[in-house]
């Protein structure tokens, strides 16, 4: 939403008083495409303009997506209290709350406006590649879903 009086969001104020915002397309990066070159250079395209891309023909049903979604809405509808419990570990794996992230620390002064949750391949903590950064055991919450 563009704040038109005090010209917020990053937009312009024209003379007329019509607002206009500084808007990138959003990147479709096509996973059936046989051109994987094309779709690198998209992609890493969209990583440089925004930050953000859509996906399609990734073969993940439209099922498992909701599934997904819908915990977790669950997970971040808990109890900051609960979500403390799950922070994140030395191996970027667990909750990180909103602020606590500045992912632009150049021109940024407070931290990230949002809430995370970091997992990857689980590993078990005996298996040697689990002491490389960023691989290992995931962080769980115990609350039943």
């Amino acid at each position: 939403m563009v704040d038109f009086m005090n010209n917020k969001a990053g937009t312009d104020m024209k003379n007329d008083g019509i607002a206009s915002a500084n808007i990138s397309a959003l990147h479709c990066i096509d996973l059936s495409c046989p051109d994987i070159h094309t779709s690198v250079t998209l992609l890493k395209q969209a990583c440089l303009d925004s930050g953000f891309f859509y996906v399609v023909n990734h073969g993940i049903s439209q099922e498992f997506m909701d599934e997904v979604f819908a915990q977790s809405k669950k997970l971040f509808d808990l109890p900051l209290e609960e979500k403390m419990k799950l922070l994140r570990n030395e191996k970027h794996r667990g909750y990180t709350p909103s602020l606590d992230e500045h992912l632009d620390p150049d021109n940024q002064i407070n931290g990230d406006y949002k809430e995370g949750y970091y997992i990857g391949v689980e590993i078990p903590e005996d298996d040697p590649e689990s002491q490389r950064p960023f691989y290992g055991s995931n962080v769980w919450p115990t609350a039943v879903f």
